[in-house]
């Protein structure tokens, strides 16, 4: 506590090098924490994705000319694409998809408030709270081979409900919390397993991708499968494939397409998407990445010269506590103490400008909960990349003020300018 006081005192009557290293520390672990953030989600898409990589490939549409009811094709038609698909030699498999919102009913079974403020997003102008949904077919989820956290899976009689029948479902990790296995949602949904923390595609045309621990997969209803708009709808937007290593692409293209119809039909792989946005990304942080270099570099040495120059000013007081018994590893503690003091207070208005300066962005990720470069957090693993650069900084730093307090003599010391 006395060193402390101590380290208080000194920064003090240094208190001008003590703000501008201050300022220094908050803009410069702003941009650390900005940058952790880009990496730290580049990292997530790399690894914690539910489909293949090289094996998944998306059905994308062109530029959608008279919408997609389009009366020159019948039910039979659609039916026979998805046939030919499932009798072909490179696919291995194939399903459909449509994203749905559940809103929660909070009037008939009163829910924690934990749980409503969570899933309501204000930000995108919904006032009631709903969960994100992914509605599946059974050829899809057979192609997810999903690998859950607890419970179990979906069976073949799940998808021989209707829409308004009670339907199982698979939650996300965080519904956990609040819920477990054989329990009801709004009286129609029964959780029977939950998911593992991973994204999944919920928008074939997107290069973001849905966070499954706060969202959730039905069974699609067998009267929306059987639907013709929606499975129009579905072959043009959301088809997923599985295929085979070297697949004759453009010969599924053909097979997808419809005869003269508006809608340009194409096949893009999911591994490419994602590794082609974890470039252009990893490429764009560049000068953030040097901003940050320079800022570790600079901060050490600021750190290092206002220490020295700290230390030739307080020469006397320095040189009196070692005549007095005083270590030179004591000293230097002192010295170390003071600027931790410094670093930790850069660290906590670094936090604040960060949070003020994303506010929107930091909202708008936690409500969407939406896996992508830009998804911004300040959670556990970001304030460990924070800590971690600050250590990095004082230890350098402590490292070269060290050397430099052990070459100063006593005699030298006491004849300081005090």
């Amino acid at each position: 506590m006395f060193r402390i006081k101590d380290a208080l005192r000194a920064l003090s009557i240094r208190w001008v090098i003590s703000i501008l290293l201050l300022v220094q520390f908050t803009y410069g672990l702003s941009t650390i924490a900005g940058t952790g953030n880009i990496f730290f989600n580049l990292h997530y898409l790399k690894i914690n994705s539910v489909l293949d990589f090289d094996s998944t490939y998306l059905v994308v549409p062109g530029r959608i000319t008279n919408g997609l009811q389009d009366e020159r094709y019948t039910k039979e038609q659609v039916e026979e694409i998805y046939n030919k698909l499932k009798n072909h030699k490179d696919v291995i498999s194939f399903g459909t998809y449509y994203a749905d919102n559940i809103v929660l009913d909070t009037k008939t079974h009163p829910l924690d408030s934990r749980l409503i403020a969570e899933f309501t997003k204000t930000h995108v102008g919904f006032n009631d709270p709903f969960i994100n949904t992914i509605v599946i077919d059974e050829n899809y989820y057979r192609l997810l081979n999903l690998k859950l956290s607890s419970g179990h899976g979906f069976s073949a009689q799940d998808f021989r409900k209707n829409s308004t029948q009670e339907a199982n479902i698979l939650a996300g990790s965080y519904f956990k919390k609040y819920y477990k296995t054989g329990d009801l949602i709004n009286d129609q949904y029964r959780i029977i397993g939950f998911l593992p923390d991973k994204y999944i595609v919920n928008n074939n045309t997107s290069n973001v991708y849905l966070k499954l621990d706060k969202a959730m997969i039905l069974p699609m209803p067998e009267d929306r499968y059987n639907d013709y708009n929606l499975m129009l709808s579905r072959l043009h937007l959301t088809t997923i494939l599985k295929l085979r290593p070297g697949a004759n692409l453009e010969q599924l293209t053909q097979i997808i397409q419809f005869p003269g119809d508006d809608v340009k039909l194409s096949l893009r792989n999911l591994g490419e998407d994602i590794r082609h946005n974890i470039a252009d990304n990893t490429y764009s942080e560049i000068p953030q990445m040097v901003l940050g270099l320079s800022f570790i570099l600079f901060s050490v040495i600021g750190i290092v010269v206002t220490t020295m120059v700290s230390i030739m000013i307080r020469k006397r007081e320095f040189g009196i506590k070692l005549a007095l018994g005083e270590s030179t590893l004591g000293i230097f503690s002192q010295i170390t103490i003071e600027n931790v003091i410094i670093g930790i207070t850069g660290i906590g208005l670094s936090l604040v400008h960060f949070m003020w300066k994303y506010k929107r962005l930091l909202q708008f990720s936690r409500e969407m909960n939406l896996a992508s470069p830009l998804d911004l957090k300040m959670n556990g693993s970001i304030l460990i990349i924070i800590f971690l650069v600050f250590m990095t900084i004082i230890s350098i730093s402590s490292f070269f003020v060290y050397l430099f307090l052990r070459r100063q003599e006593l005699k030298s010391l006491i004849g300081g300018m005090e």
